[in-house]
């Protein structure tokens, strides 16, 4: 018996001199291929997928998390301070303060 597999590739996103591939779990910056932690990749992934967009601690926790939870923006902050480090530009990643942060091309 064979069993039929639909794969369908997924998007990759192209932003100045960063690539993420869902597909792959691969970041890629200026060449370099970066290694993050699952929930990293996801919520680079995320904020990338809406460039300018404001989204809150809450909204990436629950997108990422799939739950919500309270005290939840500790979590996103040591997820968002781990991700400018590893991508060596912390305005990649913005602060927009009393509301969130916003992926910035």
């Amino acid at each position: 018996m064979s069993v039929q597999m639909n794969i369908k590739r997924q998007p990759v996103i192209q932003r100045r001199y960063l690539t993420i591939d869902l597909q792959c779990c691969t970041v890629i910056l200026s060449g370099e291929q970066i290694t993050l932690y699952p929930k990293e990749f996801d919520v680079l992934y995320l904020l990338a997928q809406y460039p300018g967009w404001v989204l809150s601690p809450e909204q990436i926790y629950g997108a990422v998390w799939k739950e919500c939870v309270a005290g939840c923006e500790h979590v996103v902050y040591n997820v968002i301070c781990q991700l400018r480090k590893k991508l060596k530009n912390p305005d990649l990643i913005q602060t927009v303060v009393g509301r969130g942060y916003r992926f910035v091309e």
